[in-house]
């Protein structure tokens, strides 16, 4: 990160104060601003006094760094280099755990299938739910560089809650251990990881200039490699220590727990390291949410008592808290409303069939044999469950390389939009494998005369009655190649379509559409069950509600108007965009 600026007016960042922030080229008088190296001229009310400071923060803050960037604007930023690594031990961290989760519940605590499943379910749905705390931080207050160190610290310490509550018998007798302990050290990773998924994210799309939005988007297929690697390792050694005997038990959760909690400390050590090559956005001062909530509610309030003519000549309704909070501001609060009207409620049940693999479908796999090389060959399900993270290394680059230029190349656009829609479709399809498969997989479990209470006892090993464990392969197949298409483009479509202030936070609430998920699960599964449907039976009423949920996605992204094209709702807003895109043709005249 460059060096940071402090003056009378604005607020020291990142905790770095330095009177001896470079003067950018370009900034002659009181009255020109520049935005990544473009002068921004706002003689007239363009922006509110408060964003012009941080404006004029940012652009003293990054200004050699971003000198830097424009004389290697092909070439990745050295920023991405400490932040990548970050995310790679982040993830490595996170499955670890979130994968074994079920299994570690049904052995330790002694949990019913239908209780371990709603536990794993709720550690999922808090780790998606806390991005939301994390980026109203980050944005209001913190900044990203700072969200990031104090959320990993949290992490960390849940994690070594977790190793040392996993000794055996120290919380209790094996199999009875209190679920509300065991349950404890989840809750503080989940905050940790919750508060750190939307930054690192957006800190990495931070790095980039405008200019540089062809790079900014394969950066992001290369965020999301990092995860599928972090997952990949770990998916290979965790589980495999997790099964050996120690401590007189025949598991050996410590020292599986132990190895993630080393790998993550590390990979926050090299984001530390890598600081001063990071550039910033500063953070507004002000709790951005309720700003937002704020402008949106007295913007409302005043357009309900407007006259006609008042209505007809302010335009957007938004447009009456103009004076107050500025034009671009409310520009960006309409512009962050519509992408959660697409995206967070339709796509939560996407989510709702993705974060059944670590449950639904692991309690599958304990149900066929594992002997996938040979009658003397383990494969634990988590092990298996690897093909996942294998496929998305693979399938990420060949998307956005081959696939999607292969589309655009014969003029249809492979827009982010219909990405999330075909990845939508393809969840349902391998859901709906799932589905179709488990009476024969639950009936070769039964003829191999095995007791479904001990089913994760039997994890990986040999059944000659039970189907094998390479079943499930193309339904995991159509699932990596779901989560290529929507994980990348949901958090790419959340940073390019809000404004600059609502980056971070836009991201936690497209991370949210999966605790939402996780919602519906913990709601459904319970009532479902409870009205005598089976499994099977619950799994083809999960597609019925996928489907219903893609159709809304499908009905409201087709009326939807990507940012570049949308007409801004005041005549500030247009000369910010212009000068955020370098428009060449003005924009509409009509608002």
């Amino acid at each position: 990160m460059s060096e940071a600026f402090k003056d009378e007016k604005a607020p020291v960042v990142d905790g770095f104060p330095d009177e001896k922030a470079p003067v950018v080229e370009g900034m002659q008088d009181e009255k020109a601003h520049v935005v990544n190296g473009m002068q921004d001229i706002t003689q007239r009310d363009l922006l509110t006094e408060r964003e012009i400071e941080l404006l004029e923060l940012e652009a003293r803050m990054n200004a050699q760094l971003d000198e830097k960037l424009r004389t290697r604007p092909d070439k990745h930023p050295i920023a991405i280099y400490f932040i990548l690594p970050n995310e790679f031990g982040e993830r490595f961290c996170y499955h670890a755990i979130a994968p074994n989760m079920n299994k570690y519940f049904l052995q330790i605590t002694g949990m019913t299938k239908i209780q371990a499943k709603v536990y794993t379910t709720a550690f999922t749905m808090l780790s998606y739910f806390f991005p939301v705390l994390g980026a109203a931080l980050s944005d209001s207050y913190l900044g990203k560089w700072w969200t990031i160190i104090w959320f990993s610290v949290i992490y960390l310490i849940g994690m070594i809650m977790l190793t040392v509550f996993s000794i055996p018998n120290l919380l209790g007798k094996v199999g009875t251990v209190s679920y509300g302990l065991t349950f404890l050290p989840m809750i503080i990773i989940a905050l940790g990881t919750g508060g750190i998924k939307p930054c690192v994210s957006s800190h990495g799309g931070d790095q980039y200039l405008p200019s540089q939005e062809k790079l900014k988007d394969r950066f992001f297929s290369l965020f999301y490699v990092a995860i599928q690697m972090g997952e990949l390792i770990t998916q290979f050694l965790v589980p495999v220590i997790a099964d050996r005997p120690c401590m007189g038990q025949k598991t050996c959760y410590p020292y599986a727990f132990l190895l993630p909690t080393i790998v993550f400390l590390l990979s926050l050590a090299v984001f530390a390291i890598g600081h001063r090559f990071y550039r910033v956005v500063p953070p507004l001062g002000e709790f951005l949410p309720w700003r937002a909530l704020k402008a949106a509610f007295l913007a409302g309030s005043r357009h309900y008592k407007a006259s006609k003519e008042e209505r007809a000549a302010m335009g957007h309704w938004l447009n009456f808290a103009e004076v107050e909070y500025g034009g671009v501001f409310m520009d960006d609060v309409r512009d962050f409303g519509l992408t959660l009207w697409l995206i967070v409620i339709p796509l939560s049940f996407w989510g709702m069939l993705y974060v059944q693999n670590n449950s639904e479908w692991a309690d599958q796999y304990y149900q066929m044999s594992g002997a996938l090389f040979g009658r003397d060959s383990k494969v634990l399900s988590s092990q298996f469950s690897n093909v996942e993270a294998i496929l998305k290394i693979i399938m990420l680059p060949g998307l956005v390389y081959f696939v999607y230029p292969f589309f655009e190349k014969r003029g249809w656009n492979f827009s982010l939009t219909r990405r999330m829609s075909a990845g939508y479709v393809v969840m349902i399809i391998s859901f709906a494998i799932s589905a179709a498969l488990n009476k024969p997989i639950e009936h070769g479990f039964l003829n191999a005369g095995r007791n479904p209470k001990d089913m994760a006892d039997y994890d990986g090993t040999y059944c000659a009655e039970c189907l094998s464990g390479w079943y499930q392969f193309p339904q995991w197949f159509l699932f990596a190649l779901s989560g290529s298409m929507i994980w990348p483009s949901t958090v790419q479509f959340m940073y390019v379509e809000t404004g600059r202030q609502f980056r971070a936070i836009a991201t936690s609430f497209g991370l949210l559409m999966t605790s939402l998920g996780s919602i519906w699960i913990t709601i459904l599964d319970p009532a479902l069950a409870n009205a005598g449907m089976d499994t099977t039976a619950r799994m083809w009423t999960y597609c019925g509600i996928g489907i219903a949920g893609w159709i809304l996605f499908v009905a409201i992204s087709w009326t939807y108007t990507p940012r570049k094209q949308r007409q801004p709702i005041n005549q500030p807003a247009r000369e910010a965009k212009e000068t955020e895109y370098c428009l060449t043709t003005e924009l509409p005249a009509d608002l």
